[in-house]
C-alpha cells in the first residue's frame, strides 16, 4: 500500500513539472504569436505618410504696426501696418503649440518695413505730390520722417498662425480661425533662416506633429515631397489654406555662407517658405527656405532645424491626436470601416474642425452603407500592463515560478510526513515469524468446550449411574460391559 502511495505522490511531482513547463512555452509561444500579429498589421505607405502629416502644416501671417511723424506738422499719424508676410510653418510639438518656420517669414528688414509705410503714408497725405517726388526728395523724407512702434523705435509685429480646417465637412473661411502667435527664437535669412513660434493650445482644438528626421542620412537622389501654400497662381490666392503638394528628388548638397544646404529640384514658389520637406517615411528631412528658380530650390537641413529647437527646449513630438488620426487610416484601408469611423470620432473630439478626419469618416460612412464593412477577425489581444515589448511572457514566467515555489514545498512536506507515517507503521506491525509463534499458544491456551465435560456411563440392566472405571453396577451387581 506504501508503494503506491509513494508512486502517486512522485506522480503528482512530475505532473506538477510538466504543467508549469507548459505554461512557460504557452507564454513564449503567445509572445511569438503576438510577434506574428504585428508582422501582419496594414504598412502605412509614403501616401498614407504625407496624409498622417498634413494636418500639421500651418499658414503664417505676418504684419507690422508703426506710426509716422511728420516733421513738417510735428504731429504723429494715425497708425499703419504693412503686411501681410506669407508663408508655410509646421508643428513639431502638440502639447507645447510649439511650431517651425522659416525666419524671413516672420521677419523683414527695419528698413524694408520703414519705406513701405512711409509709401503709403506720403500717398495718402500727399497725394498731388506724390508722383513728382524725386530721388532726393524720397531720401529726405527716409532720413526726417519717424516710423516707429507703439512701444519703442521699432515697429510692433504681429504673427499669426492658421490651420487648414472644416465645419460640417465644408472648409471654413481663409480669414477665419487665426491664432496668435509668440517668437520664441529666430535666425536671419543671411544666417541660416530659422524660427521658433509658440502657439497656446485649446481644448477642443489640438494639435498634430511632424518628427524631425536625421539629414545627415540623406542621399543624392532621395525622393521626397514637400506640403505648403504656395501663391503660384491666383487660384492659389483664392485658396491660400488649400495645402499643395509637390514631389522631387534631392539633387545636391552644397555650402552657401559658410553653411550647407540641400539642392532640390522639385516644384515651389512663394509662399511655400517654411515648408517642411518629408523624405518617405513622413519625416522632415529639411525647410524649404530659398530658390534660384521655380524647380531649383534649397533646403535647411533637419540637423539645423534640431539644433535650434534644443537650444530653446523644445521637445519634438506626435500627440494623442496623431495616434488616433493614424489607427483611423489603418482601420480604413484595412476595410474596417466601422472600426476607423470610432477612430475618426475620437479624432474629432480632440480637435472638431479636423478637416482629414471629417472627410475619411465620410468616405468610411458611405462604405458601411454600402455594405463593404469587414469585420476585424481577429481579436485584439489586451495589452499588458507593462508595455516593454515581451513582457508578457516574462510575466508569466513570474507567475509560474511563484506558483512553484508555493505548491513545491508544500508537496514536498506532504511527500516526507507520507514517508515517515508508513516507516513508523513498518517499525510497530509484528513480523511473520513472531505472528506463526504466537497462533498455536493462542489456541493451546484455549480448552475445547467438548474436552471439559465428564464421561457419565450407566448400568444397562437396572440403568442407575456408574461410576468411572466400576466393573459391576453397584446397584444390582450387573457386570459392566
Amino acid at each position: 500500500m506504501s508503494k503506491k502511495i509513494l508512486k502517486l505522490l512522485v506522480f503528482c511531482f512530475i505532473l506538477v513539472f510538466a504543467l508549469s513547463f507548459s505554461s512557460i512555452a504557452y507564454a513564449q509561444g503567445t509572445t511569438d504569436q503576438d510577434a506574428t500579429t504585428q508582422d501582419t498589421t496594414y504598412e502605412l505607405t509614403s501616401k498614407d505618410k504625407m496624409i498622417l502629416t498634413e494636418p500639421a502644416i500651418c499658414y503664417i501671417t505676418t504684419y507690422y504696426y508703426a506710426y509716422v511723424y511728420n516733421p513738417n506738422t510735428l504731429e504723429w499719424s494715425e497708425q499703419y501696418y504693412h503686411g501681410p508676410l506669407g508663408g508655410t510653418g509646421f508643428c513639431v510639438n502638440p502639447d507645447t503649440g510649439h511650431i517651425f518656420t522659416a525666419g524671413h517669414v516672420i521677419n523683414k528688414p527695419y528698413d524694408d518695413i520703414k519705406w513701405a509705410i512711409l509709401d503709403v503714408y506720403i500717398y495718402d497725405n500727399y497725394p498731388d505730390e506724390y508722383y513728382d517726388l524725386t530721388d532726393g526728395e524720397w531720401n529726405w523724407i527716409y532720413d526726417n520722417y519717424k516710423v516707429e512702434g507703439e512701444n519703442g523705435p521699432d515697429p510692433d509685429r504681429k504673427v499669426w498662425v492658421q490651420f487648414n480646417t472644416a465645419t460640417a465637412g465644408l472648409p471654413d473661411n481663409p480669414n477665419e480661425n487665426y491664432v496668435s502667435a509668440v517668437v520664441i527664437d529666430f535666425s536671419p535669412w543671411e544666417e541660416r533662416d530659422l524660427a521658433v513660434l509658440k502657439i497656446t493650445p485649446v481644448t477642443g482644438n489640438a494639435l498634430s506633429g511632424v518628427i524631425i528626421g536625421d539629414s545627415s542620412m540623406i542621399e543624392v537622389q532621395d525622393n521626397i515631397t514637400i506640403i505648403g501654400y504656395p501663391w503660384n497662381a491666383d487660384i492659389s490666392l483664392e485658396s491660400v489654406m488649400t495645402p499643395t503638394y509637390a514631389s522631387g528628388i534631392v539633387s545636391a548638397r552644397k555650402m552657401v555662407g559658410g553653411t550647407e544646404v540641400l539642392q532640390v529640384d522639385m516644384t515651389a514658389a512663394p509662399g511655400n517658405s517654411g515648408s517642411p520637406v518629408l523624405n518617405e517615411s513622413g519625416e522632415a528631412i529639411g525647410m524649404l527656405t530659398m530658390g534660384s528658380s521655380e524647380n531649383v530650390n534649397f533646403l535647411r537641413p533637419s540637423n539645423d532645424i534640431k539644433e535650434i529647437l534644443n537650444k530653446n527646449g523644445v521637445t519634438n513630438k506626435l500627440g494623442m491626436l496623431d495616434e488616433e488620426f493614424e489607427e483611423g487610416i489603418v482601420m480604413f484601408r484595412g476595410k474596417h470601416y466601422s472600426l476607423a469611423i470610432n477612430n475618426f470620432n475620437a479624432v474629432l473630439n480632440l480637435s472638431q474642425r479636423h478637416i482629414k478626419a471629417q472627410e475619411y469618416r465620410a468616405k468610411a460612412q458611405e462604405a458601411v452603407n454600402r455594405g463593404e464593412d469587414v469585420a476585424l477577425v481577429e481579436e485584439k489581444t489586451e495589452e499588458p500592463l507593462i508595455g516593454e515589448e515581451g513582457e508578457a511572457g516574462s510575466a508569466a514566467l513570474g507567475l509560474t515560478i511563484i506558483i512553484l515555489a508555493i505548491v513545491l514545498p508544500i508537496l514536498f512536506v506532504i511527500i516526507i510526513v507520507v514517508v515517515v507515517v508508513v516507516l513508523v507503521k513498518r517499525r510497530s506491525a509484528p513480523t511473520k515469524t513472531e505472528t506463526m509463534r504466537e497462533k498455536p499458544a493462542a489456541k493451546e491456551g484455549k480448552p475445547k468446550k467438548e474436552e471439559s465435560k465428564e464421561k457419565v456411563k450407566y448400568c444397562p440392566s437396572c440403568g442407575n449411574k456408574v461410576e468411572e472405571g466400576q466393573k459391576f453396577c453397584s446397584s444390582c451387581g450387573s457386570k459392566m460391559s
